[in-house]
């Protein structure tokens, strides 16, 4: 893992590599090793767009391994919670939301993770779950215009 690690400071863009550096690492799920270089995997899968599906399962795969133990920045955290959000993997968006909610997450991005859930829910039809959400991006966010898009969706449809 070490030679990998280093070799991938030389190749930072290498998906291949990255993809590699994940794959061993569950050999040492504990390690930081492997924490490091699924955080780097997972962030070239979004910067080249890689499948939804293909993230979400690479992820199932590290919560497997990890035994749960997730060692992800917050950062990365968010843009994977777009990203399930986005394509449907609602039980793992939340958790992660839900997470960065009571960790009182401050990241200008967490707009976008919320953002998402809220049309993923309102889109399947379970309008009545993004009430937390809602009022999450009212009080934290009042003078995002995203927070004003979506209050004011609301009152066009209720």
């Amino acid at each position: 893992m070490k030679i990998l690690a280093n070799t991938f400071k030389k190749y930072p863009n290498s998906l291949d590599l990255a993809r590699l550096r994940f794959e061993y690492g569950k050999y040492i799920p504990f390690d930081d090793y492997h924490h490091q270089a699924a955080k780097d995997y997972f962030n070239l899968q979004m910067q080249f767009d890689v499948s939804g599906e293909k993230i979400h399962s690479d992820f199932v795969k590290y919560m497997t391994t990890t035994q749960g133990r997730i060692q992800l920045d917050d950062e990365t955290l968010v843009r994977l919670s777009v990203v399930f959000a986005a394509n449907g993997f609602e039980n793992n968006a939340v958790y992660i939301i839900n997470n960065m909610i009571r960790k009182e997450c401050e990241l200008p991005e967490f707009i976008d993770a919320l953002v998402a859930i809220i049309n993923y829910l309102e889109e399947k039809g379970a309008g009545k779950k993004t009430a937390s959400y809602k009022n999450y991006l009212k009080w934290h966010y009042p003078d995002h215009e995203m927070t004003q898009y979506i209050l004011s969706r609301g009152k066009e449809t209720g």
